[in-house]
């Protein structure tokens, strides 16, 4: 699988980004009667009744329509991902709300967290902002198979330090140990801390539901006392990657409840105004 992704993602790198854009819709009604059919994966159909409740059948198929055709551009863009260059990711991607926040940190000399989302591409996200400013340390998901490897393979490079994320417990720890002394010597971390927790203490309410939470962040900023910079993604009209900054916070309050709502409240908030754009890989509901 690596080597055709290799060859698919090398001829990708050729093709026109608007070209790409216009080819994931074209194809977008695959995704849609996949995502009708419950196929390859796809949960969605019976995620959005439980999360946005008595929205109507018409709104739940128009979400699933917008979302298939979102994730055919994702898919295509990531497929340039590798080989992407410089000047691509400057006409790409860009901030459109919240520069002054990210500023002052960036002045400041000291380490915080971007905390962020399955939203828009935040895959692309990263990548910009570590050659824009400086090289980001990011927790990444490594699982022994070849669809991992491949997608691995794809992140790689674009000044990203991956940190390796498992099923492994030790392996986990080691590299929580490692967020934390980069954060703490001045660096940026890059956490996507939305998706479920395999294991931790940690759970908030998420649209209504108590969920597991991913306990990094609030580890980190409990021991690093750094702040916390809220991101999210979305792809625009244009096919642009607009950023959006939110106001920074620490997360070392006594009470983690408040710390949790903090970060769910942030999640909840974008999701439920970009749901098209969003992952619906775990029925967390």
């Amino acid at each position: 699988m690596i080597f055709i992704v290799k060859v698919i993602s090398f001829v990708f790198f050729f093709i026109p980004d608007f070209a790409v854009m216009g080819l994931a819709r074209l194809l977008s009604p695959i995704f849609y009667r996949a995502m009708k059919k419950g196929k390859w994966g796809f949960r969605i159909k019976r995620i959005l009744p439980k999360v946005f409740k008595g929205k109507g059948p018409d709104w739940y198929d128009s979400i699933m329509r917008l979302n298939a055709i979102h994730l055919m551009k994702f898919a295509g863009e990531m497929l340039k991902a590798h080989y992407k260059l410089d000047f691509f990711l400057r006409k790409k991607v860009y901030i459109a709300e919240g520069e002054e926040y990210l500023d002052d940190l960036l002045k400041s000399k000291e380490g915080f967290i971007i905390l962020t989302c399955h939203l828009g591409n935040w895959e692309y996200a990263a990548a910009w902002l570590a050659m824009m400013y400086k090289p980001l340390y990011a927790p990444v998901f490594v699982e022994d198979s070849e669809g991992n490897r491949a997608l691995n393979w794809i992140r790689e490079g674009h000044r990203i330090n991956m940190l390796s994320a498992s099923y492994d417990p030790r392996v986990s720890a080691k590299t929580l140990v490692k967020m934390i002394r980069a954060v703490e010597n001045g660096e940026i971390l890059y956490i996507v801390g939305d998706q479920e927790a395999l294991s931790n203490g940690y759970t908030g309410e998420l649209f209504g539901k108590q969920v597991k939470l991913f306990g990094g962040p609030f580890i980190i900023g409990k021991k690093t006392g750094k702040m916390v910079i809220p991101m999210y993604s979305i792809r625009n009209k244009r096919n642009r990657i607009e950023l959006h900054f939110e106001k920074p916070f620490f997360l070392n309050s006594e009470r983690i409840e408040d710390d949790i709502k903090k970060v769910t409240d942030f999640f909840e908030r974008n999701i439920s105004k970009y749901p098209d754009q969003y992952l619906w890989s775990q029925d967390r509901w």
